[in-house]
């Protein structure tokens, strides 16, 4: 009887954890960014046509009202008394210790406390109550929810005081409902800079009223205009800008949702735009010098005084504009060649005594640096600035190209945001076989995880304060197709940013945040309307078997097995397929029939392409990185780039030494995984005989197919350019022929 009682004590002991416990499952309290504290109790708050919002602050309570009143249909009203019970109360208290943003958090049975110190404090308490309840209250409910708080009390307040992202609109033009929406999608992650870059060599987005055809003209590219076409916008207009009452409303929108707006201008290069509209800005030289992105004649002309009035007057513009202390300058990868060549520039630096183009660049920013000062406001650039000589210490530096230069910018006296290239530039790609840029790396989730903005960049503890935080930053030369590929690009790696910039290091681990963010996160990012990336399965040929790895617990992923792309109707995988013909299988994983991974075969199939010995005979000359041969080894990995960009009447031609028999040739353009640089307007052509040429395949999406007649061999093929390449260069494949 003693036995059993001792039992009965320790099973009523445990009860409280399991219960804690089970409601923890029963609600998710899978939080992201995670809190600093959370002490959970038993019981929640249920939701029902009587909750009222009390708050100290009207816009608060109408943004809390109007997500849970669009989600629940309970109509909750604002109004009433925070003594009463079934109330959210946010309460205000300036006279509180709570940081400027943060925030305590009470929910019990009977009421919900959020008290912070400052508004700011207030609305990130609102994003972690939104987060407590169920997943639909960013919209789309199914009506089957309960909505019901678990009782918790959470203290939080954010390790850094910028939380950003940037955004490339002049390479890409982003709608202003996608802007929005944008910024909504940063609010519910607690972020709040956000770096508008709305200038660079392809699109000037931003009217200045003493300059209408930086907009009128600069805004645009393709033919007829004064920039030509690039990155995917193909042979017809393209472009946009924003009018300036359009950014007042973008800036009133985002200030509401305590977040800053930062304007980037990018100067002295990145300036083809604004040059080609006004010529006489740039340089004299008769070089072309080509920057690192490809473009010529995209330099402000440093020896030209003309050129600080005209900077003068677009900043003052600038600088009425937007509230934010900052103005961002730019200053990157300039090619200094142009300097070297031009008149003015040359007479500049004899004037001045330089001895080395770079103390132009310095003499440019700190020129720049006293407009932007006398409009009371602060320069930032981009951590290039930092050469050629010392600036003002409260210029800021967004340090990108090394895991160096956040501790170099704050050891020469300036703070610094952390935007390394190879951990926060989401171009990149998520993985070897996905589209994106590699340059700076391949950037999976757990890599922008991993890197801590202080100790990662070994900052001594006196200077920790000058790290302000850190930044995600998407450009926009690949973000034309597949559609709401920047969503795929920003989520859910955006997610590992928000909480690297806002949890304290210690409560961080990678497994955990991945636990929440597949368990619940994912479906909170499905409710907002962000079409974020679903991870790949992992496929094995084994055995006489293909064996499914899946990226997720619940993950669904589906298989064609004749070569083509899996869609919401294709074949569900349950198990081990066997099978003696793996090659044609193709498997992509789901998430609710939508939102699709890229399709993948089995990992150890080596595709079996034809490879006959080719030569080619082309209108093109000879890149000396990038050789023709690099078509003709069958090695899929390399592409050959043409030295200029493609016209009609171009041509590449592959002829077989031997005619070859096969059943499809797939002419490929384009950077291989990458998808730039492919032929936008033509069309293939191919032989049987060597002499006759049969039109095959118009290009789409950079790519033809030609199916020879059964049985037919096939001596050569030709692409053919119908219209000019919407970029500086064409890339070519191996021919893949099965």
């Amino acid at each position: 009887m003693k036995h059993l009682l001792t039992v009965f004590s320790i099973l009523f002991m445990l009860l409280p954890a399991y219960l804690t416990a089970h409601e923890q499952a029963r609600h998710n309290l899978d939080l992201i960014p995670k809190p600093q504290k959370v002490e959970e109790k038993e019981g929640v708050f249920k939701l029902n046509p009587e909750t009222a919002i009390v708050s100290d602050d009207p816009f608060n309570a109408r943004y809390l009202a109007d997500i849970l009143n669009n989600s629940t249909g309970l109509g909750i009203r604002q109004g009433g008394n925070k003594e009463e019970s079934n109330t959210i109360t946010l309460t205000i208290d300036p006279e509180s210790n709570i940081p400027q943003e943060g925030y305590v958090l009470s929910v019990t049975p009977e009421k919900i406390v959020a008290t912070s110190s400052t508004s700011k404090g207030s609305f990130y308490a609102i994003q972690t109550l939104l987060q407590l309840l169920p997943p639909s209250v960013y919209g789309n409910p199914t009506g089957d929810e309960k909505w019901e708080v678990p009782c918790v009390r959470i203290e939080d307040s954010p390790r850094f005081p910028y939380r950003g992202l940037m955004m490339d609109v002049s390479r890409t033009f982003f709608s202003l409902d996608y802007i929005y929406r944008f910024l909504d999608w940063m609010a519910y992650h607690k972020l709040n800079v956000f770096q508008w870059h709305i200038t660079d060599d392809n699109g000037w987005r931003i009217e200045i009223k003493k300059y209408p055809e930086l907009t009128s003209k600069g805004a645009w590219r393709g033919p007829g205009e004064v920039l030509p076409a690039a990155y995917g916008s193909g042979n017809k207009r393209y472009g946009g800008f924003y009018t300036q009452k359009e950014i007042k409303e973008v800036i009133e929108y985002a200030a509401k949702r305590n977040i800053e707006i930062i304007p980037e201008i990018d100067m002295p290069g990145h300036s083809k735009a604004v040059i080609s509209t006004y010529p006489q800005t740039g340089c004299d030289n008769k070089t072309h010098f080509v920057s690192i992105n490809g473009e010529v004649k995209n330099v402000w002309c440093v020896g030209n005084e003309d050129n600080y009035k005209m900077l003068d007057n677009i900043i003052k513009e600038v600088a009425a504009l937007f509230p934010s202390k900052i103005i961002h300058v730019g200053g990157d990868e300039v090619n200094m060649d142009n300097w070297k060549e031009c008149s003015k520039c040359h007479a500049l630096m004899k004037k001045m005594n330089m001895k080395d183009p770079a103390e132009l660049q310095n003499y440019f920013m700190h020129k720049v640096e006293t407009i932007i000062n006398k409009y009371g406001k602060t320069m930032a650039g981009w951590d290039e600035i930092l050469d050629g000589g010392r600036l003002d210490p409260s210029t800021r530096i967004y340090s990108w190209r090394n895991i160096k230069k956040p501790l170099e910018a704050v050891e020469r006296g300036h703070q610094t945001v952390v935007q390394l290239s190879e951990y926060y530039y989401f171009d990149m790609k998520q993985s070897p076989a996905e589209r994106g840029h590699n340059w700076a790396a391949v950037i999976p989730i757990e890599r922008v995880y991993s890197l801590d903005p202080i100790e990662s960049c070994n900052i001594p503890e006196n200077m920790k304060n000058m790290v302000l935080g850190a930044q995600g930053a998407l450009w926009a030369e690949l973000l034309n197709k597949p559609s709401r590929f920047s969503e795929y690009q920003y989520y859910p790696r955006t997610c590992a940013l928000a909480e690297t910039v806002w949890t304290n290091p210690e409560l961080r681990d990678f497994n955990d945040f991945q636990t929440r963010l597949e368990k619940t996160h994912f479906e909170r990012l499905f409710h907002m309307g962000i079409a974020f990336r679903v991870e790949a399965p992992g496929v094995t040929y084994r055995d006489n078997k293909l064996i499914v790895t899946l990226p997720y617990d619940w993950a669904v992923v589906r298989y064609t097995t004749d070569g083509s792309e899996p869609s919401c109707t294709s074949n569900i995988y349950t198990g081990d397929i066997v099978t003696f013909e793996p090659k044609k299988f193709r498997f992509a994983t789901f998430y609710k029939d939508l939102f699709k991974s890229i399709t993948v075969t089995a990992d150890n199939i080596v595709p079996d392409y034809i490879k006959p010995e080719t030569v080619i005979e082309t209108s093109f000359g000879e890149h000396r990185s990038f050789p023709k041969s690099n078509v003709t080894d069958y090695n899929f990995n390399t592409y050959w780039r043409t030295e200029r960009t493609g016209v009609e009447g171009d041509y590449v031609t592959y002829l077989f030494k031997e005619p070859v028999k096969c059943s499809k040739i797939t002419v490929n353009s384009s950077v291989p995984n990458i998808d730039l640089y492919g032929v936008t307007d033509g069309y293939v052509e191919y032989t049987y005989n060597g002499t006759d040429w049969i039109k095959g395949d118009d290009f789409a999406d950079n790519t033809a197919v030609i199916v020879p007649e059964n049985g037919k061999e096939i001596k050569g093929v030709k692409i053919v350019f119908t219209d000019t390449t919407d970029a500086l260069c064409v890339a070519l494949q191996d021919l893949k022929i099965e």
